[in-house]
């Protein structure tokens, strides 16, 4: 009997915006690889309660077609694959087999148009113009949307959007900044003011600012304009006017907003950027002004929230390649803030950046640990709060103290810019006690750099460092076992940080290729990036071993491509040497444990693990490990122990915390 055909299965957890893209992109997928596709409206964890009520958007027949019971969810995900990994592919003939067996596709994508490497994007995206019409909306929408296309459709409107609401005020989201989500109104008003005599409609989720434009602009259209959509709930109003945006002849936003791209895409269209509409020298201007401002005073802005999140937006223009030093200026602006009452948990490390900036190393690490110790601080807030912490320590010479602080922001975040940045200069000044750290090569990983990231973070890259940062894959590339963070875990199998690592190699030119910690690294890499058999790998790593016989490192790098040749006794072995290399290293026998537990010996892998926590004390992953085990044996009086300490060097993974629950902590 043959399965039938799998289906694209779309779920998002967020708002309107990426919800709609979602379903867009599965329509798409569903045409193009002949199938269908289904919703999961209500994922676990979704956050969003305003859509509860998809019958307020959608017709009933549309959705007992489309839309998933939690139990039918259930049973098209047991099987299914994430769309991501499929798209490292050169073709399609995995994702056609994985369909043509029965097995569903899921599909969380809600931010750009999706493309295989084997497609062209520009010929895809004009299509999603036509996808918004094979959604079954009910009567009262469709009326609507009439009426926006009658009013604005080819009429050279300029559309803006304009993000403020859950960010300034809701919980969590007012506790780390959005760069990429937060204009200036300055920005809004050059490009206005620039184009004064064309149509223009803006959308917010904060109408008292579309209030203040119209005051300066009488032009500016709004929703109110279109349709009154006031009496009608969150839901409705949240698509009628994402869908009149769609409208316009050009859609003005934010760098990253799933409700304007949605737009966007419905219109078969890009949605723009001020970079692509202003001039540098305007848009310099416009964050002038922005900074004047705030120096003004705070009662030009909605509130201190709004405030503190257009300073950490405008930091990046103070901070900005070859500009003057505004340190104390930028200082002065986040001190008032603070004095003011702004309670945004991410102001007290924009705040110790700046000191850190300054040199001012004890008033860095004090504001820190306001930071560190706030329980609104974000995931990510958080372990970059602990790699400064790391180089403030760095500075006055406490090594142990910036190692454990470097530890468990690294591992918690390894692939975050400002926790690399910071991290990079510890390593290069010799600024942390690497003991703490597993085996790996530092001379190499000193010279192994990659390019300055050109994404926002929070860090001036170059007021920390003068060189390039270290590519810290060099050393998850062994130990992405001791990471947190699932997309850090995911290196193995991620061609493009395999790449870049391969690069960083290529240009490396401290040391000869014949050069031992070039040839054990350089097999390891080849090996999983297909330059090179595992077979020809292991035979490279067993002649470096014949010239250095006591790097642990080299032996399990060889056991682990004795693992992945199947070669299990061989790999077992050969852990056992790196082992006896140095007995008491609580990483080698946590990774001598997992192995064991991969080739069957579960028992006794488990042994070693809980014997590498009880040798550690600063590595996360090692203590919850341990008492996971322990509390799946019943063991809850020991996992507590362990559980505790893992939930204490990294409190904001919430795995350690509901484990502890679970044991009764």
């Amino acid at each position: 009997m043959t399965a039938a055909k799998g289906v694209f299965v779309g779920q998002r957890k967020d708002r309107m915006g990426a919800r709609l893209l979602m379903m867009l992109t599965c329509i798409r997928l569903a045409e193009d690889f002949g199938t269908t596709y289904r919703v999961n409206w209500f994922p676990q964890g979704a956050d969003a309660p305003e859509l509860d009520h998809p019958q307020e958007l959608f017709a009933q027949d549309w959705m007992y077609e489309h839309f998933l019971t939690p139990k039918e969810f259930g049973a098209l995900s047991q099987n299914a694959l994430p769309i991501w990994s499929f798209q490292n592919d050169t073709s399609p003939d995995r994702l056609i087999a994985h369909l043509n067996a029965g097995r569903s596709v899921l599909v969380e994508e809600g931010f750009e148009v999706l493309a295989f490497p084997w497609e062209d994007v520009e010929t895809i995206r004009p299509r999603y113009r036509d996808f918004i019409h094979r959604v079954g909306f009910t009567e009262e929408i469709r009326e609507i949307m009439d009426r926006a296309d009658a009013r604005l459709s080819g009429q050279g409107v300029s559309a803006y959007h304009i993000r403020r609401g859950d960010i300034l005020n809701g919980l969590p989201w007012k506790h780390t900044t959005w760069p990429a989500k937060i204009e200036p109104e300055e920005l809004y008003e050059a490009h206005l003011a620039k184009n004064a005599d064309k149509a223009a409609i803006m959308f917010s989720d904060q109408p008292e600012l579309i209030a203040r434009f119209q005051s300066k602009f009488p032009h500016l259209l709004q929703m109110p304009d279109i349709a009154d959509v006031s009496g009608m709930t969150r839901a409705k109003r949240d698509f009628l006017e994402l869908y009149t945006m769609s409208r316009a002849d050009q859609v003005i936003a934010p760098v990253i907003s799933a409700f304007s791209m949605a737009a966007a895409r419905i219109s078969g269209q890009q949605r723009k950027v001020f970079r692509d509409v202003l001039t540098e020298e305007e848009i310099s201007q416009a964050n002038e002004s922005a900074i004047r401002r705030l120096q003004a005073g705070f009662d030009g802005f909605l509130n201190t929230s709004e405030a503190a999140h257009i300073y950490g937006k405008v930091l990046f223009h103070m901070n900005r390649l070859h500009s003057d030093d505004r340190t104390e200026e930028a200082s002065d602006i986040a001190s008032r803030l603070l004095d003011e009452g702004a309670d945004n948990a991410f102001l007290p490390l924009l705040q110790a950046l700046n000191l850190f900036y300054a040199n001012k190393w004890d008033e860095s690490a004090e504001m820190v640990e306001t930071a560190l110790l706030d329980p609104h601080t974000w995931p990510e807030d958080y372990a970059v709060c602990g790699a400064l912490k790391a180089a403030a320590l760095g500075e006055k010479r406490k090594r142990w103290q910036a190692a454990q602080a470097f530890s468990r922001a690294f591992w918690a975040k390894p692939i975050r810019p400002d926790v690399l940045v910071f991290g990079s200069r510890v390593v290069y000044r010799d600024q942390i006690s690497l003991r703490l750290f597993p085996p790996t090569d530092w001379s190499l990983q000193k010279v192994i750099r990659r390019p300055w990231f050109n994404f926002n973070s929070h860090v001036a890259q170059r007021k920390v460092l003068v060189r390039l940062p270290c590519n810290f894959d060099f050393l998850l590339l062994d130990w992405s076992i001791l990471s947190l963070d699932q997309k850090a875990r995911r290196l193995l199998e991620n061609k493009p940080r395999l790449k870049q690592l391969h690069d960083g190699l290529i240009r490396m030119t401290d040391m000869p290729d014949e050069d031992p910690r070039v040839r054990s690294f350089s097999a390891k890499l080849g090996a999983r990036i297909g330059s090179i058999s595992n077979a020809e790998a292991i035979d490279i790593t067993r002649k470096v071993l014949s010239d250095v016989p006591d790097n642990p490192l080299y032996h399990k790098r060889l056991a682990e491509l004795y693992q992945a040749e199947g070669e299990g006794t061989a790999s077992r072995i050969t852990m056992a040497d790196a082992l006896a290399c140095d007995p008491g290293n609580a990483f080698l026998i946590f990774a001598m444990g997992q192995m064991l537990e991969m080739n069957g010996a579960v028992e006794q892998g488990q042994r070693q693990i809980i014997q590498a926590a009880e040798i550690d004390d600063d590595t996360a992953a090692i203590q919850g490990e341990a008492g996971r085990i322990l509390l799946q044996q019943g063991k809850k009086e020991a996992a507590r122990a362990f559980l505790q300490k893992a939930r204490d060097l990294c409190p904001t993974y919430k795995r350690f915390s509901n484990q502890l629950k679970r044991a009764g902590g």
